[in-house]
């Protein structure tokens, strides 16, 4: 009986959680909508302005992303999908871009991408890069995310790209033990150092490299023990 019901519960938290990413995706398709419309009347602006240049790069720039995050909806990815949008959402909103790059088959084994603990060490990875970038008033600068896959596992780069470069040097990448983010809904930021701590205790191969503004993730096809 209890078995019964834990089946049930089950399948009930699954349907909720189902429900609540499904409205998310609506939303986001309306913002899509509000987005585009903003989007022609800046290629109009630039059309009576006789700057083809400019409208080829925002349509460029516009195409691009849309179809990375479509890539992760489409392959049900439906959690770090709706992760990322917001994150672009919350660059744009203190000036900075957030770009991101998608290369991965449609194997099932993808969904592995939507767990519990890649959403939460993307999101502190990313959500880290824009505090440091935004506390320093690095206005335009970029952060990339970047996911691609080989044989056995899938690799997520995060950096920022200004940096990476040259721009800005001397930046470090550390932070406040207290630190509390977001303008716009107050957030704990985890260091770059508490991730990985996070990623070592429960197995994950999460570390900066040797340039140290560099985060890497490496999340392997295969759970333990299968």
């Amino acid at each position: 009986m209890k078995i019964e019901k834990c089946k049930r519960n089950n399948t009930i938290d699954i349907e909720a959680e189902r429900e609540m990413f499904i409205e998310s995706l609506k939303n986001h398709l309306s913002e899509y909508r509000h987005d585009f419309f903003n989007l022609l009347q800046v290629l109009y602006g630039y059309t009576q302005l006789n700057k083809p240049d400019k409208v080829l790069q925002l349509i460029t720039e516009y195409c691009r992303q849309m179809e990375n995050i479509g890539i992760l909806y489409n392959c049900k990815c439906i959690k770090l999908a709706d992760l990322l949008y917001n994150k672009v959402k919350e660059a744009e909103s203190v000036d900075l871009k957030l770009e991101v790059s998608i290369k991965v088959s449609f194997d099932s084994h993808i969904r592995i991408l939507d767990e519990v603990p890649v959403i939460y060490i993307v999101d502190h990875v990313i959500l880290g890069f824009l505090y440091m970038l935004d506390e320093r008033g690095m206005k335009d600068y970029h952060v990339v995310c970047n996911l691609k896959e080989n044989s056995e596992s899938y690799q997520m780069k995060i950096y920022c790209r200004e940096i990476r470069e040259g721009q800005g040097a001397g930046i470090t990448l550390t932070f406040p033990e207290q630190a509390i983010y977001w303008k716009k809904a107050a957030r704990d930021v985890l260091g770059f150092d508490t991730v990985k701590k996070y990623c070592s205790d429960i197995g994950f191969d999460g570390r900066m490299l040797k340039d140290e503004l560099t985060f890497i993730l490496n999340i392997s096809k295969v759970k333990k023990g299968e």
